[in-house]
């Protein structure tokens, strides 16, 4: 009888989490990871997953940040949203039986990954990778090309006794050359492979590993705002050559009759090379998931550590380490009706700054307010149709100060994303 409780409790904990989007998730924690409960978004880091979410069609409008391409406020020109994505998984079960063996295909169109995210983000630093700058550092912005033909293909198999596991391919690429030399290039292709599997009842076990290679570079002709550098000088700056990147993520889900949820443990790693850097990222803690009233919660408290060899190939000083706790929860309640539901969540990080050959060192935490996805609180809404279509709404944290002027004047954006599943 304990034994069966535990099923229809851990059960009930994961049919909660079970269709949503990237905006449910944003609003639940301010993650783009799922770290403590699951979610369809966790197919792209677990495609194991895939077996949770049979028969389902996703898409996105994108996100909106609080300021457009120019510097200037959304208010005072209209942009569009950012990375819209579409895509879906379809299932096959090879028996009449609910847990009986099942193939999925999944397939998924203009993702932006985490690990591009890390590339682009290299890519603004030029001292990574100069080829006619010893005296430079570094320069801002983006220089990367934005690469185009974003693609997820993943394939999972359930063999139906609580095992079961998932491959998953992606890729980007975008390549500019003139008279046969690249001048701009931006391409990653990333593999995955993963498990879920029940060790008993009440206890189920997820381990997944991504890996793949990077190619970025980019060129500038005719730099003249750099001391070091000689006006109308090509500029060359290599920030990947056929670098390696790998993460790897474990948790752990345990039934907890007292809470009607889960106690999960989870750690995970990312190690990236690029021509002149090493990042390591290290995240690991514990949280728990639980049914409310009408509702679902989670919180979680990670300890995070991150190192980045910035110019392995020149021996300068200056490598940053930081350590620090990150806390998060995130909870979502039906409001009135049933079909309508109000989300509320947050995240504080704290980091301790060091360098090495450096004298300073300060504490870092993540921005309170800057209207994007990773600050401090986030405030959403879900529309719930008979448990087939929803669609999420992360709002804008302006909101409650704007939402007269949809009568009264112009406005900024009320809402940051909007996404969708439905399950057929």
């Amino acid at each position: 009888m304990m034994k069966r409780a535990l099923a229809v409790i851990l059960a009930a904990g994961f049919a909660v989490s079970v269709y949503a989007t990237d905006a449910r998730v944003r609003v639940m924690g301010r993650q783009e990871t799922p770290y403590f409960y699951r979610d369809e978004v966790s197919v792209f880091t677990n495609p194991a997953d895939m077996s949770l979410y049979p028969n389902l069609i996703y898409g996105s409008f994108g996100w909106m940040g609080p300021e457009d391409s120019s510097g200037n406020f959304g208010r005072q020109k209209n942009v569009q949203p950012l990375d819209p994505l579409f895509g879906g998984m379809i299932s096959y079960g090879f028996s009449d039986e609910e847990s009986g063996p099942m193939l999925s295909i999944g397939a998924f169109v203009n993702r932006r990954d985490y690990m591009l995210e890390k590339l682009i983000k290299a890519g603004g630093y030029g001292s990574r990778g100069l080829d006619v700058t010893p005296g430079a550092t570094e320069w801002n912005g983006n220089n990367l090309v934005d690469p185009l033909g974003k693609f997820d293909l993943m394939l999972g198999y359930d063999i139906g006794n609580g095992f079961a596991m998932g491959l998953g391919f992606y890729t980007a690429y975008q390549c500019v050359r003139e008279n046969g030399d690249i001048r701009n290039q931006t391409a990653i292709y990333k593999g995955t492979a993963g498990i879920n599997y029940n060790i008993e009842q009440g206890l189920d076990l997820e381990a997944s590993v991504n890996g793949g290679l990077t190619n970025a570079r980019w060129t500038y002709d005719r730099v003249s705002n750099l001391a070091d550098v000689a006006q109308d000088t090509t500029l060359r700056v290599l920030i990947s050559d056929n670098d390696y990147f790998v993460r790897g993520d474990l948790r752990f889900f345990t039934a907890v009759p007292a809470i009607n949820g889960s106690f999960v443990p989870q750690v995970s790693l990312t190690y990236m090379t690029l021509n002149r850097a090493d990042i390591v990222d290290v995240a690991g803690g514990v949280g728990i998931n639980m049914n409310i009233d009408r509702g679902f919660f989670w919180a979680g408290l990670q300890g995070i550590y991150t190192q980045e060899n910035s110019q392995k190939n020149v021996g300068a000083s200056g490598d940053p380490q930081r350590i620090g706790a990150r806390l998060s929860f995130g909870i979502e309640r039906n409001i009135v009706w049933d079909w309508f539901l109000i989300r509320v969540g947050g995240q504080k990080e704290f980091q301790y700054e060091t360098k090495n050959g450096d004298t300073k060192s300060a504490w870092l935490e993540n921005p309170s307010s800057n209207g994007w996805d990773n600050d401090l609180v986030g405030l959403g809404f879900g529309i719930n149709i008979d448990n087939r279509l929803r669609i999420d709404f992360v709002a804008s944290e302006d909101l409650p100060y704007t939402l007269t002027n949809l009568i009264s004047g112009s406005q900024y954006h009320l809402f940051n994303r909007v996404s969708a599943t439905y399950r057929f």
